[in-house]
């Protein structure tokens, strides 16, 4: 006769692969053997080393109520709790690129209403910092820590001119009243100048640190340059606009060929004609004619005209008109995708590089001349000479390796392929497009289209 053999009740447990959570599951005892108690279930996962999340109120219950074949999560970890990274708090809009002129029901534009600029007064608050917040580290059922990821520090606070850092350390506040600028990573606040009538023989040439405001027309041969914006309300003839900033000119451009127009950031104008034009950011117009434009980013013509016709643009990202070129078959070029602003300083990248070598090994040459004689028995004269040349030499050598710094920036930016023209009612033939490195000449009219490159092409789609 066999005897009964005594079987315990037992658990067995599933330890997840990240070491997270652990899973039990009784056997059921057999002959009356004996049931495990809380102490004795402790022990067993203490055993495996499982000694953190332990859900002992669950085990407390399963003693007494389970159900056999049945997983239970007995224990679960921690997962580190990332932090907070640290950011700046802006109390301003800090990107006017976005901003176009409203185009009305009636296919006009409003010029006069753009809320394109932000002023501030005294004292009042720019920025603030908000430090990073630090996470929680996390805890495997293993007891074993699991470092939380270390959150971003927070930007050094973006002082710019007339602006002040609290001694709190976080605020940026203004220190004068006038209009906010934010420019190159950094926000200054600057003064604004207004010329009630014309630019003509009663003002002269007009230079401003800060901000211009034209309430006349600048006439020929006269400029206008400001280390902000310059928002014009007259017409600009022949005569030459330049800005760090944004440039606004309401009633537009009757260039007559003499006409320049340089802005840092934005042009938005009515109409410009016979001008020559750059703008480090986006080109917005009624109309431009007969015009030689560069533009950084996209160049928008909107209006009843939306029209481009004549001359050169250079953009680097995008052409939205309703017209290009006319039906006299004006000859007319667009080139995008080469972004014209970061070209041309890739160009004096690579010329400055050639000189400052150049008078690098001029340099070398005064050092080597001068260190082969004797140094006690060099005159003060030509002791001078050589640490003079030392000290170029140095000079030099940091201004190359500033350089080429420059050009292994622009380098990448330059090869990217991201170029189109969209042109909502037509494009004339005559006109000549070069999308990065594929160029097409327009045999005929073209209506409600885009252009782009593809694989070395361009290729004629739908408006988008």
């Amino acid at each position: 006769m066999e005897e009964n053999v005594i079987i315990n009740e037992t658990i067995d447990l599933d330890i997840s692969n990240d070491k997270m959570t652990v899973s039990i599951i009784f056997n059921e005892p057999d002959n009356g053997g004996k049931l495990l108690n809380k102490a004795d279930i402790i022990r067993s996962l203490n055993n495996y080393g499982i000694r953190y999340g332990i859900d002992e109120d669950l085990i407390e219950r399963l003693v007494n109520n389970k159900e056999y074949g049945k997983w239970y999560k007995i224990a679960e970890g921690d997962a580190p709790k990332k932090g907070i990274d640290g950011y700046i708090e802006y109390f301003f809009t800090t990107d006017k690129k976005s901003l176009k002129p409203k185009e009305l029901e009636d296919g006009s534009v409003d010029y006069r209403n753009l809320n394109l600029y932000e002023t501030a007064v005294e004292k009042q608050t720019l920025a603030i910092v908000h430090p990073a917040i630090p996470g929680e580290d996390g805890m495997t059922v293993f007891a074993k820590s699991i470092p939380a990821e270390r959150p971003k520090k927070a930007p050094v606070l973006p002082k710019g001119k007339n602006t002040k850092v609290l001694e709190d350390g976080v605020t940026l506040i203004s220190d004068i009243s006038g209009r906010i600028l934010y420019m190159d990573g950094r926000v200054s606040v600057f003064p604004i100048l207004e010329i009630m009538g014309d630019v003509d023989n009663s003002t002269g040439n007009v230079e401003f640190s800060g901000t211009i405001v034209v309430k006349g027309t600048v006439l020929s041969g006269f400029s206008v340059n400001a280390g902000a914006d310059v928002e014009i309300e007259g017409a600009v003839e022949g005569a030459t606009i330049k800005a760090k900033g944004n440039i606004m000119l309401m009633k537009g451009v009757q260039g007559g060929g003499k006409a320049v127009i340089e802005a840092g950031g934005d042009i938005n104008a009515n109409f410009i004609e016979s001008s020559t034009i750059s703008a480090g950011g986006n080109i917005t117009a009624n109309s431009i004619m007969h015009s030689n434009v560069q533009c950084g980013g996209t160049l928008t013509l909107i209006g009843k005209r939306g029209l481009f016709v004549g001359g050169r643009a250079v953009v680097g990202n995008k052409i939205d008109a309703k017209v290009i070129g006319s039906n006299m078959a004006t000859v007319t070029e667009l080139e995008v995708g080469v972004n014209p602003i970061q070209l041309e300083e890739y160009k004096q990248a690579v010329k400055d590089i050639e000189k400052y070598n150049e008078q690098f090994k001029e340099t070398e040459k005064v050092i080597i001349v001068l260190q082969k004689a004797d140094v006690t028995t060099l005159s003060n004269d030509k002791k001078k000479m050589l640490m003079d040349a030392i000290r170029n030499k140095i000079v030099l050598k940091s201004k190359i390796n500033e350089s080429q710094k420059k050009i292994e920036v622009i380098m990448p930016k330059l090869k990217q392929k991201n170029g189109r023209v969209s042109v909502s009612n037509v494009i004339y033939s005559g006109v000549k497009v070069t999308i990065n490195d594929a160029v097409m000449y327009v045999r005929d009219d073209i209506q409600h289209c885009s252009l782009f490159n593809n694989k070395g092409k361009v290729s004629i789609g739908a408006l988008v």
